[in-house]
This record gives C-alpha cells, structure tokens and sequence, in this order.
C-alpha cells in the first residue's frame, strides 16, 4: 500500500486493549503506524485491519519487549524502512500486584523491563529523530496509581510514578522544541477479560469509574495533540485527582491497602 502521509506513529504493545484502541484512534487520523507486540498476539490481522479501513500503512514488528535487545531491534526495524516517527507511543507495561516478599523474580524483572525500561530507551534512541520534525509527539501511560504510593501495588505504583516523573522532566528538558512529551495517567480501563475481573472484585466504585479502551484512547490522543503534560481520563477519576492531592497521607494509605489487599 502507499502511503498517504509521511507521519509515523511507534505503538507499543497495540495487538489488543489500550494499545489497539490507540493505534486505531491515530490510524483514524491519519497517521500510519509501527505497531509491536508479541508474536502470537493478532498483530498482523490488527495491522492489515487497520490499513483498510483507514487507508493508511500500518507495519508490524512482533516482539518480546521483555527481552533486553528489543528496543534496539525496534529501532534497526523503523530505520531499515526509512521511517522517521513524529510519534512514540510506549504503552506495553504489566500490572503485577501481591504482598512483597511474595512475588516471583519474574514478575518483579517483567515489571521493571516493561514499565520502565522499553520506555526509557526508546525514548533515548528516538529522540533525535523526534525533534526533526516541526511537531512531534511522546506518550507515555502512566496509571493512576503513579500518583501515590499502594500497598499491595508497590512495585506497580513505583514504576508508573518513574514514568510520571521521567515525563515530566523530559519535558521541560524539551520545553522550546517541537517535542510534546505527555503522560497519561488513567484509572481502570476495561481492556481484557482478566482485568475485567479485577475491576468487578474491587468494587462497584471501581466499576462505574472504570472506562472502556475506545473512549479512553480517544481522549488520551484528543489531550496529547493538544500537547497536555498530565493527562488524566475520566471525569470522575479528574474529580478523584483533585481529591487524592488533599487527602492526608494516613487516610490515603489505608485506602488503597484495603483496596488492593488480596487482588493480584
């Protein structure tokens, strides 16, 4: 297929979920699309899928992004088909949860390769391509539980906090380029049957806040176009930011440790 536009988009694990609802959010616009995830995960049928319906390019790169060459194979791939991104979405990540002491090494390695690591270097690796263009765009998702510490999502809570604050920063270290970096910071978002199920046993508060992936990743692009820092989706979980940062520290915490007490 030809190309339509010259813009690119990278997307990090977009076979399904939020990622997939992205990467169709910007195929809508226009955008072509560098979409990766693992092998075995419908890649090639979301890919194909998006490029007839919205008349665009859409390569796929199937990969394990816990695997410590990854991100540098991602960027040999965009740069083996000349692709310049304008933007780099990071979004795969992993939300292990449980009591410490209790969790396996790999569940701690998954967390830190996925929700910090990949983020971190493609951002590295990217940036120069990135501030060639006049207008370009940095994603990452966060988690509304990057804006506070969670017993029981401690090593979760902790790395979506490092993505917060890393946004943040290499934002303001781009501040008077073309670089937008944004961070979305979302609640829960209905994107399997398994975190479906984790939602419902959290309670009804958790249900009716909870968003579903398509209405999420539409407001979550509609802010970052937009070049918003913090995006935080949801009026009600907008409400609850607000709260959250009035809210005594001691009644914070009991909170979320009778929330997140016994969910893994």
């Amino acid at each position: 297929m030809t190309s339509v536009t010259d813009h690119y988009a990278i997307v990090t694990g977009a076979s399904s979920g939020l990622g997939r609802a992205i990467a169709n959010e910007l195929a809508g616009r226009g955008h072509n699309l560098v979409l990766i995830a693992l092998p075995g995960t419908g890649l090639r049928e979301v890919s194909s899928g998006l490029e007839k319906v919205h008349n665009i390019v859409a390569h796929c790169f199937e990969a394990d992004m816990c695997e410590s060459d990854t991100p540098g194979l991602i960027r040999d791939f965009t740069s083996s088909k000349g692709i310049i991104p304008d933007i780099l979405i990071n979004n795969v990540g992993i939300g292990h949860g449980g009591e410490i002491g209790k969790y396996s090494d790999a569940s701690i390695s998954e967390t830190i390769l996925l929700n910090l690591r990949c983020a971190t270097l493609l951002i590295n690796y990217y940036i120069s391509e990135l501030r060639s263009h006049p207008r370009s765009y940095i994603l990452n998702m966060g988690s509304f539980s990057g804006f506070a510490p969670m017993p029981y999502k401690s090593i979760y809570a902790a790395s979506k906090a490092y993505l917060y604050h890393f946004s943040i920063s290499v934002g303001e270290e781009l501040h008077g380029t073309g670089v937008s970096v944004s961070v979305a910071m979302p609640g829960p978002v209905k994107t399997n049957r398994k975190v479906r199920e984790r939602i419902a046993a959290s309670g009804k508060g958790a249900i009716i806040s909870s968003l579903e992936a398509d209405e999420a990743a539409r407001e979550i692009i509609i802010q970052m176009f937009r070049r918003k820092k913090v995006i935080v989706p949801g009026r009600l979980y907008k409400i609850l930011y607000a709260i959250e940062s009035v809210l005594p520290y001691g009644i914070l915490m009991r909170m979320t440790r009778n929330v997140f007490k016994g969910i893994d």
